[in-house]
């Protein structure tokens, strides 16, 4: 093999090789897009369970406060109901 076929040889497994490097290049950054989108909807998934559950808490929060504050009004009730019956019994 004369030295001109052995550099035409070289020049095709160097083009060959930077063509497979520029297919990996590609797939990396169309890896990395996939990846940020797939982390921008994970977040949005986060953000909206954290807002849910705020809600829920929320939510729990205002009932047992007002199981707390109207209890006592609601045992007055009861008791006030209680007496009037008692009465028309009576």
């Amino acid at each position: 093999m004369t030295e001109q076929e052995q550099l035409a040889k070289i020049i095709t497994l160097v083009e060959t090789n930077n063509q497979r490097l520029d297919n990996l290049e590609q797939q990396i950054q169309q890896n990395r897009e996939q990846l940020a989108e797939e982390v921008k909807r994970w977040d949005d998934r986060f953000f909206q369970l954290v807002k849910e559950q705020g809600q829920t808490s929320r939510t729990i929060i205002i009932a047992a406060a007002s199981v707390v504050v109207l209890s006592p009004v609601l045992g007055t009730v009861a008791e006030f109901v209680a007496r009037l019956l008692a009465q028309a019994n009576n």
